[in-house]
């Protein structure tokens, strides 16, 4: 590997752990904050609800924090549902009883690391995306394979994913 392609590997290295430790001493830095509210009475959120309408409290989405066990259930159930009533399925997929499945088995992607160019994907059908929450701004649900990612638009970055949603 030449000098310049191994600084420029090293550059957007360093340039993607330093946004991910940003992101994550914000979010350290809410949570600090919400503590005293929580504890004077103030009314909080639950959990679940966080991570439900899509927003970003600011800083952007914590690396696979996003989905919570609520979201890849609705997601498994909204996958069944769509292939029960479809008659064909998508092209890189097979029809196997009631429901489709992935041609290729296994998974080409990581939370963390951005989606590999030869990795096909193809957005979430309209029915099982409206049962999931907004994706927050600047990022987009995906299909690869058989499961749902969360990916960031512009560096294709994987966030979060629901493993095996087509099950």
């Amino acid at each position: 590997m030449n000098r310049w392609k191994l600084s420029a590997r090293l550059a957007a290295t360093v340039a993607i752990a330093t946004a991910a430790a940003a992101g994550g001493a914000a979010q350290k830095a809410a949570e600090q904050k919400a503590a005293p509210a929580q504890q004077s009475g103030a009314p909080q959120q639950s959990e679940g609800a966080a991570a439900a309408p899509g927003g970003t409290m600011g800083y952007g989405v914590r690396m696979g924090g996003f989905f919570n066990d609520q979201h890849k259930q609705i997601a498994t159930r909204s996958f069944q549902q769509h292939f029960a009533k479809a008659k064909t399925c998508p092209k890189d997929m097979q029809r196997e009883g009631k429901t489709c499945r992935a041609l290729v088995k296994g998974s080409y992607w990581v939370v963390g690391q951005p989606v590999q160019k030869a990795v096909e994907t193809f957005p979430l059908p309209e029915d099982v995306q409206a049962k999931l929450p907004p994706a927050p701004q600047g990022y987009e649900y995906v299909r690869a394979g058989e499961d749902v990612l969360l990916i960031s638009k512009g560096m294709r970055l994987v966030v979060d994913m629901i493993q095996n949603a087509i099950s």
